[in-house]
């Protein structure tokens, strides 16, 4: 069984509407939006061009993806498109609801929605682009929700440095790893071969506390040589943790592709010789058992990590009669206690985690923030005001 875990729908009409669309949705209209030289990876494809690509590729089934948009209303009307497919296509193609955390109660409500309408899991959620973090209170209900429901939760996660490219985001490595570990439970997908986490289980610490992680290698092309980086990744995790995914209708291969096409990025796997059982397994098999289409392996047992120094408390629930310690996290003290926040800026402790990677462009950032094009234009303005004012004062001294 072929199953490419992380596709998208990007149907050609998108285009006519796109300016439209990115003042409703800043971020994701931002990475649908070609480049000012007119250039662009992203690919249009219909939801009958799929299914006729995926033939001619030998796909048996597709997860069709969310995007990760910041309205409630946009993850509502894009759940709505993802139900029409799976309903005409059901033994082709599953789907993952897209949603807000943000939108609290909502979002869970639409959750039920879309899990009743035969969705199976929960993605490609994107923590910096939605606007909050993997500890966010609205995110964890929802993570908690998965855990509950028994279903997958795809992640946006990409590498941190490099050159910026459209949708490259503040993605924090530690955040996801906090977050494996406070949930062992949750059947965590860190797409993207997870920004490069998973080469830190060669780590045996870290690799007990990932079990429950699983990579996908969607858009992988773009970033790595693919026999460089599937002798990496399998140096580094069991092969059960690693789902094909193209990122289709993404050109991952540019320079062997101009339109949607899941068959060259296929035959640079092909051209690896995997072991059968190996290549079985990441191409269709694993994706089968973590969607329940297989039998699910024996589920692992998580080991606690062996703990050689005394552990920092991270977590500050009951302030009530509690000393502050040495070993507590400077950014939990700080929560707690807002009053210690003007004390640690004293010192010059930093004890908010709250990065601006040197790679990021103005008008990522303020998409990320919902401001559309007429509003980045504005705060292009209010930036030259500025300095064009700040200049004139100095003229005139």
């Amino acid at each position: 069984m072929r199953i490419d875990a992380h596709v998208h729908y990007t149907p050609p009409d998108l285009v006519k509407d796109l300016a439209a669309f990115s003042r409703q949705e800043p971020f994701w209209g931002l990475l649908l939006a070609p480049s000012a030289d007119g250039k662009s990876v992203q690919g249009w494809a219909t939801a009958e061009r799929m299914l006729a690509d995926m033939d001619q590729a030998g796909i048996d089934r597709v997860v069709l993806m969310g995007e990760y948009r910041q309205r409630h209303e946009g993850c509502v009307a894009r759940n709505d498109a993802a139900l029409r497919i799976i309903r005409r296509w059901p033994d082709r193609v599953s789907a993952f609801a897209i949603l807000q955390p943000k939108a609290g109660p909502q979002a869970l409500d639409e959750l039920k929605r879309c899990l009743d309408g035969g969705m199976c899991g929960v993605g490609e959620l994107g923590p910096y682009g939605q606007g909050y973090r993997p500890d966010d209170p609205d995110f964890l209900r929802l993570a908690e929700a998965c855990i509950d429901a028994k279903i997958p939760l795809n992640l946006h996660v990409n590498e941190e440095i490099g050159h910026f490219y459209p949708g490259k985001a503040a993605t924090p490595l530690l955040h996801f790893y906090r977050l494996a570990c406070r949930y062992p439970e949750l059947k965590l997908i860190l797409a993207h071969w997870g920004g490069g986490l998973l080469f830190y289980e060669i780590m045996p610490e870290v690799r007990r506390n990932l079990q429950n992680v699983w990579y996908d290698m969607a858009g992988s092309p773009l970033l790595y040589p693919t026999d460089a980086i599937f002798r990496m990744a399998l140096t580094c995790v069991d092969h059960k943790k690693l789902l094909y995914g193209s990122d289709y209708p993404l050109l991952a291969c540019p320079r062997k592709q101009q339109t949607p096409d899941f068959r060259p990025f296929i035959a640079e796997i092909d051209a690896l010789g995997l072991d059968q059982v190996v290549y079985d397994d990441m191409m269709g098999n694993n994706a089968a058992r973590l969607l329940g289409l297989l039998p699910a392996d024996a589920a692992p047992k998580h080991a606690a990590a062996r703990r050689r120094k005394p552990p920092v408390i991270t977590e500050i629930q009951d302030t009530a009669g509690v000393a502050i310690g040495p070993l507590m996290a400077v950014s939990a003290v700080a929560q707690a206690w807002l009053e210690t926040q003007p004390i640690f800026e004293a010192h010059h402790i930093p004890w908010q985690d709250s990065p601006a990677p040197y790679w990021e462009p103005i008008n990522q950032a303020a998409a990320a923030r919902g401001l559309g094009p007429d509003a980045q234009d504005e705060l292009l303005r209010e930036l030259n005001d500025a300095i064009a004012a700040s200049t004139a004062d100095r003229e005139t001294e």
